[in-house]
């Protein structure tokens, strides 16, 4: 009889447990979504360097809305994630999420336009 008891008591312990699990992640969840942002970053590739209209932003998700007006092809890089490669007066659009902050290296990918000037760190606050 003790043997059972123990058992139930224990089966209640973990079924009180694995409810407030549950809780946590969903409140955690929307307090995170909460503090998250959208911003938009616009970015013009010249010859030898980006020009960004600014280079912080809060977490959350960055639009990076890339054109280029150098008479060579150039493309941005950043977390993975790169424009095609891009002529003169084109542009791409690449939506990035950033859950985290810190810094984030951003390149030119083409050939060695990056030791050209066209790289730098973008940072998440």
């Amino acid at each position: 009889m003790k043997r059972k008891a123990l058992m139930i008591t224990g089966l209640c312990a973990l079924a009180v447990g694995l409810a407030q699990v549950g809780v946590r992640p969903a409140s955690a969840n929307a307090t995170h979504r909460a503090a998250m942002a959208t911003t938009i970053i616009r970015v013009e590739t010249h010859q030898s360097i980006f020009k960004m209209t600014a280079k912080t932003a809060p977490r959350g998700t960055v639009i990076f809305k890339v054109t280029i007006t150098a008479s060579y092809k150039h493309d941005f890089s950043i977390k993975g994630q790169t424009t095609r490669p891009l002529s003169q007066g084109q542009s791409q659009t690449l939506r990035v999420t950033f859950l985290r902050a810190g810094r984030y290296p951003y390149k030119d990918t083409i050939d060695h336009h990056a030791s050209w000037g066209l790289k730098g760190v973008f940072i998440i606050t």
